[in-house]
Formats: structure tokens, C-alpha cells, sequence
């Protein structure tokens, strides 16, 4: 049992392999967002394409709480949602304030570098949407940010005007840029930091920063689907890969699931767990169609699965044996 949670760890949390920094393609709204931290109820960013598979500082992708992030741009200058699973939402009690720690709470880190190897300019925003303004020392009295709290998850907006980097985009443009995450509520678990480009050791690596191409134009709807699913391809893939694994490791059990299922005693938990198994064999016959939340959600249960059902088998033949003789 524990060389197969060994594996199913493994799984869940894959070795340091790095990709090249990411690219995201930064359009134009249709209308400028309203910085007011509701990003699911404002319209502007129903045309912007929203990237997630945010990566453990150091390590593979984080699984226990995921962020997607947003950027678009205007003549005001770059504006950025994010969007921050919290099943502990309940839980925060944000306590910093515009210019204090931000960095000590759960937050969200923006770099922003115009130009490489040049000035990079660091912006923090508490759940509480509280401001911090770090390397660069940009001004952040200059900034707009707010955030909502919701059941479970948290969200927030920015707006960063050209003049606090001392730079104005245009289309065509490419800078760098990172959008990392500070997790101090853990009750459910969580990493404590993450980040949108993976980094090795700390978030303020330029160098390994994504980068942003300035677009002139705007996207229809369909163009913002397609485009999204481009740019989380890779974390899809990498999620089906698992997915298929799990299908694989269900054949210890099936066995002994479905006779279990016919008994009295252990009838009830194991149809329960051949139902969570059932769910991933489904996911992974319809490969194209599973979407990154019900994928992420079923690998999430994986290692609590996989002990219920070494568990209910095992369980299951000792107490026959038994009643046998």
C-alpha cells in the first residue's frame, strides 16, 4: 500500500520538468473592464482568453488550488483578472493594508518587465484588495485593484497605467511578464506558492517570466474559446495523461469492487467507489470533450480513492474467509 500511495503522490505532483516560459497573445477589449474585483459578472472579460495550470515554485503543476489570470489592454494601460480557487475562502480574514505586507497574506504577485533585461516593475493584491508596490518601487497610489471574496474561490482586478512603468504598449509589442500566488490559508491544503511561469526558486526571475505580444485587435466569442484551449493545452494534456493512468490502476481493483458490491456489509461504500472509478473510465473515453475542472476534481480524490478501495477489497475477502469458515 505504501509503494502504490508512493506512486499516486507521484502522480498528483509531477517532477520538476520545465517548459519553455509561456506566451499569451494580450488583445483588446471589446469594452474596458470595471475594476471592482467581479470578474465572472463583468462582460469585458468574456472576450479575453483566461490561462490556468499554475506551476509549485520549484516543482510541476499545483493541484489543490488552481488560478486562472487574464490580461487585456487599453490606452489606460494593462488591466488583469485573476481568479483564485479557495475552498477556505470562509477562512481568509485579509489584514494588510495599500502599502503594507501583501506579500504576508494571500495575495497575488504581478511582474511586469517593458523591456528585457531592464526594469521590472513588482505589484502585490491581498484578497482583501489591499495594494503593495515592491521591486521597481512603482507607484501605486497610481493603480486601480479591488477583489471579491466569494464561497470558494476569490477574484480580483487591476488596472496598471502605462505611466507607473515608464512604458506605453502598442501592437506589435512583447514584454515579459508573471503573475505568481501567496497561499497562507491551508486548512485544505494548498501550496503555499505559485506561479502562471514556471520558476525555480523565487518569483522574481525574469528570465524565465512569460511573454506578453500586444494584439491590436479584439475576439469574437469563438475566438476566445479556441484561443483559451490553445493556451491551455499543454495542462490538459497533462491532466488527460493522468487521468489515463488512473484508468489503469483501477484494473487492482475492479475485481474485488464488484464482488464487494454484492454484499450486505460492504455493499454500499464499494458501488460508491466503482462509481468515482466509473467516472474516470468516462473521462477517458470522452477524452476530447473532459474539461480541466471535472478532470482536476477527480484527480483530486485519487489518493483518498485508491486507499478506500485497497481498503473495501481487502476488507471484503478477509471477512468471506472468515464467514467461510
Amino acid at each position: 500500500m505504501t509503494t502504490r500511495l508512493a506512486l499516486i503522490a507521484c502522480l498528483l505532483i509531477p517532477a520538476c520538468l520545465w517548459a519553455a516560459p509561456p506566451t499569451y497573445p494580450c488583445h483588446r477589449p471589446a469594452t474596458a473592464p470595471v475594476v471592482d474585483g467581479d470578474v465572472a459578472g463583468d462582460p469585458a472579460w468574456q472576450t479575453i482568453p483566461s490561462v490556468t495550470g499554475f506551476s509549485v515554485l520549484g516543482n510541476g503543476y499545483t493541484y489543490a488550488k488552481q488560478t486562472a489570470a487574464q490580461l487585456c489592454w487599453t490606452d489606460a494601460g494593462l488591466f488583469i483578472a485573476v481568479v483564485c480557487e479557495e475552498p477556505d475562502a470562509k477562512l481568509l480574514k485579509p489584514q494588510a493594508f495599500d502599502g503594507g505586507d501583501t506579500w504576508a497574506e494571500d495575495s497575488i504577485e504581478i511582474f511586469i518587465q517593458p523591456k528585457r533585461n531592464a526594469d521590472t516593475y513588482q505589484f502585490a493584491i491581498t484578497a482583501g484588495g489591499a495594494k503593495g508596490g515592491f521591486e521597481g518601487h512603482p507607484d501605486i497610489t497610481k493603480m486601480k485593484a479591488a477583489a471579491k471574496i466569494g464561497d470558494s474561490s476569490y477574484s480580483l482586478e487591476t488596472l496598471i497605467p502605462w505611466a507607473i512603468v515608464n512604458a506605453t504598449a502598442k501592437a506589435g509589442d512583447k514584454w515579459t511578464a508573471d503573475i505568481c500566488r501567496n497561499i497562507f490559508t491551508t486548512k485544505s491544503g494548498g501550496d503555499k506558492f505559485t506561479c502562471w511561469a514556471p520558476l525555480q526558486s523565487r518569483f522574481f526571475e525574469p528570465e524565465n517570466f512569460a511573454t506578453l505580444v500586444f494584439e491590436g485587435g479584439t475576439l469574437t466569442s469563438a475566438q476566445t474559446t479556441a484561443l483559451t484551449e490553445k493556451l491551455n493545452q499543454e495542462y490538459r494534456g497533462t491532466l488527460l495523461k493522468q487521468v489515463a493512468q488512473a484508468v489503469k490502476s483501477f484494473g487492482e481493483y475492479r475485481e474485488g469492487l464488484v464482488a464487494a458490491a454484492q454484499d450486505a456489509k460492504y455493499g454500499a461504500q464499494a458501488q460508491a467507489l466503482l462509481a468515482d472509478w466509473q467516472r474516470f473510465e468516462a473521462i477517458n473515453r470522452e477524452a476530447d470533450k473532459a474539461g480541466i475542472l471535472e478532470m482536476r476534481e477527480a484527480l483530486m480524490k485519487l489518493e483518498v480513492l485508491n486507499r478506500q478501495s485497497y481498503e473495501v477489497k481487502y476488507g471484503f475477502l478477509i471477512y468471506k474467509l472468515l464467514k467461510e469458515n
